[in-house]
């Protein structure tokens, strides 16, 4: 589908903006069975290093979470883990899989590329060429899932002019109960003033440059939405999540986009880089 003008006006204005019942309910369903699928089958002793801490500040930045941008990478839960061992459930035990669910899994291959998730990018208005380079399932599950710090994801997928946009798809009802996303209304026309950046070129080591404005979280709106929903978001604006203490999950999936016609330039000190051995990022 493609935006209206009104819509796009919307999300020009507020740098978000809610579309319901984007996606059917069978085909949310396939994608939700496959992360089962995923996280029933893989292999904990592997990934038992790879705690994803939701305080992005906090963010560990091991070699396994940096190349993660190609593969498929399974992140605990800060308090799933413990000396170690894992605590909790297998089902309630995961913050995300990332980065490249997109272009490696055939489900969320095919869910990802869709012409009608093409014809919405492309109705922004924006983008010569869209790519897409990175997706995550997000679980934020029932009583365990974190909270999601405030941030803005060209802090962390920068290009130069900003390009990134996202689209994030509500898998379950997404209420203030159980941890919706928070927007600030306006946000992204400030731009950013925070980057995420390795210290050196080819490094694995991060480090925030530049430092945020102060917000405060009752300014920002609840963005709730039901299953099937997508919301589109701008790379500059800013949002949060909070955790998730009630007795219903909030699962969803994020795919995020870059210019890629050469007119902007993804920055190699980004911690997003796919490999010489990796897809190279691919056109929606």
């Amino acid at each position: 589908m493609k935006l209206t003008k009104e819509q796009l006006k919307q999300y020009k204005e507020d740098g978000f903006l809610i579309i319901p019942d984007f996606v059917p309910h069978n085909e949310i369903d396939q994608i939700v069975t496959e992360m089962k699928r995923l996280v029933d089958n893989v292999d904990l002793p592997d990934t038992i290093q790879s705690i994803f801490t939701t305080n992005e500040q906090e963010r560990k930045t091991n070699d396994y979470f940096m190349n993660s941008a190609g593969t498929i990478s399974f992140f605990f839960e800060s308090d799933a883990i413990k000396n170690g061992e894992l605590v909790v459930d297998r089902d309630v035990a995961f913050n995300k899989v990332g980065h490249a669910l997109h272009d490696l899994n055939p489900v969320f291959e095919k869910f990802s590329y869709h012409p009608r998730i093409k014809e919405l990018v492309y109705s922004l208005e924006i983008f010569n060429k869209a790519l897409s380079v990175q997706s995550m399932y997000i679980f934020k599950n029932k009583t365990t899932g974190g909270e999601v710090g405030i941030h803005q994801d060209s802090t962390f997928l920068h290009t130069t002019p900003l390009t990134t946009h996202a689209l994030w798809f509500a898998l379950e009802d997404a209420t203030i109960e159980n941890g919706c996303l928070r927007g600030l209304e306006g946000s992204h026309k400030h731009g950013i003033k925070r980057r995420f950046v390795r210290k050196e070129k080819g490094s694995n080591e991060m480090t925030f440059v530049g430092e945020d404005d102060k917000y405060k979280k009752e300014d920002f709106a609840a963005l709730e939405c039901k299953k099937g929903s997508v919301i589109l978001l701008d790379g500059s604006v800013v949002h949060y999540s909070e955790p998730n203490k009630s007795a219903k999950s909030r699962h969803a999936y994020t795919l995020h986009f870059i210019e890629g016609d050469g007119s902007a330039v993804y920055e190699q000190e980004n911690w997003l880089q796919r490999s010489s051995s990796q897809q190279p990022f691919r056109e929606l």
